[in-house]
């Protein structure tokens, strides 16, 4: 029985219920981004769990692929914040935006699975790893692409005392903090991928390197998206009540 493993399923069992009530209390607007969030514990449950019992395909592909409902939560919890930066925010192009970065990170996950599949099955190809290295790199560019527009974002906030501003800024913060521990998991999982170094391998290599650079990066940006979301869990009522008195 695998300590990592254990560890994985008992901590990410903690967080599904603050992660469900967040995504409850942001009402509409944060909907996305902490359902993601929640479905990001999810897989961490069921990675983990597959693991403890076997470190073949199943758990390889997840643990692969188990980042991305991180990057879609931080894209959706950064759309919340936009929202409530401006009321007149260009949804065309903000829908747009979230498209885009929604097929990026499903191109890149579905070229790692298909990919870690191969490698892990009976007949391997070369092209096998070539599309987990592209689906890596595909991922890696949408969260330098996060990074940025999260940046850009910072400097268009207006005054505090509009309702809801406030709490967006807040997590505003709190996605440009998480980013940069999902950078160094999304680094790891690209380093690990392109080189098959087994001491790096996501599930059956070293464990302090497994913990330093895996479980940690994930888990402190899961706290701090927790952290803010939970201090701003009021915003979505500054939206309802901004609807009923027709402000737009």
């Amino acid at each position: 029985m695998s300590a990592f493993s254990v560890a994985q399923l008992a901590i990410y069992s903690a967080l599904v219920c603050p992660a469900l009530y967040l995504a409850l209390c942001h009402r509409r607007r944060g909907l996305l981004g902490w359902g993601y969030l929640l479905a990001f514990c999810i897989l961490r449950i069921t990675g983990g769990a597959l693991s403890l019992h076997s470190s073949g395909s199943g758990a390889k592909i997840i643990s692969s692929v188990g980042i991305s409902p991180m990057m879609l939560a931080l894209e959706g919890i950064l759309h919340e914040a936009r929202a409530y930066r401006s009321r007149n925010l260009n949804k065309r192009l903000e829908y747009a935006f979230m498209a885009v970065v929604h097929t990026v990170v499903a191109t890149g996950v579905a070229m790692v699975g298909t990919g870690a599949g191969g490698l892990a099955g009976n007949h391997p190809k070369a092209s096998d790893q070539t599309n987990i290295e592209v689906g890596m790199v595909l991922l890696e560019a949408c969260w330098a692409v996060l990074t940025i527009s999260a940046l850009w974002t910072l400097k268009d906030f207006g005054e505090k005392t509009v309702p809801g501003v406030k709490e967006g800024k807040m997590l505003l913060h709190g996605v440009l903090l998480a980013t940069v521990f999902v950078g160094i998991r999304v680094l790891y999982g690209l380093i690990a991928e392109s080189t098959q170094n087994q001491n790096l391998n996501p599930v059956s290599g070293s464990l302090a390197i497994r913990t330093v650079l895996s479980l940690l990066p994930e888990l402190v940006a899961t706290l701090i998206l927790l952290f803010v979301g939970f201090r701003a869990r009021h915003v979505g009522e500054h939206n309802r009540q901004t609807v009923r008195t027709g402000e737009t």
